[in-house]
């Protein structure tokens, strides 16, 4: 009898390499912007590579940059924004570590308008499409 491993997950994740931007208060309270690189993406949250630790619980502002059909023809695309606001449930490394260059990032949406989160499922479905 197989044991069946108890997800948490809501929604799919999906491999995507999209641009994001993250907004990050620096050293003294100042704005840092990081163009970033995800990892994969849900409806429900994004998972994405830093060069820099994130500390769990952190909120971040956020804006993806998505590809969404057109509506000009079955391949037709166009770059669409999804900003957007999440926190961070999980960094891998768990703690700031010497030399790490390489911290893998979990943030779960906490809030998106509907015209990102529009633009967000018409990208997945996009994915999801040439995945068959």
């Amino acid at each position: 009898m197989a044991i069946q491993k108890n997800e948490r997950r809501r929604a799919e994740r999906l491999d995507a390499n999209l641009k994001l931007e993250v907004q990050f208060t620096g050293e003294g309270g100042s704005s840092d912007v990081a163009s970033l690189e995800t990892i994969n993406i849900s409806s429900s949250g994004v998972y994405f590579k830093s060069d820099h630790f994130i500390e769990p619980m952190t909120k971040l502002v956020m804006e993806l940059e998505v590809c969404v059909p057109n509506g000009e023809g079955e391949y037709g695309v166009e770059k669409a924004s999804v900003p957007c606001e999440g926190i961070v449930v999980r960094t891998n490394p768990e703690g700031e570590t010497v030399d790490c260059t390489d911290y893998e990032i979990a943030v779960f949406f906490t809030q998106i308008k509907p015209e990102g989160m529009s633009n967000l499922e018409r990208h997945i479905t996009l994915l999801m499409a040439n995945t068959d």
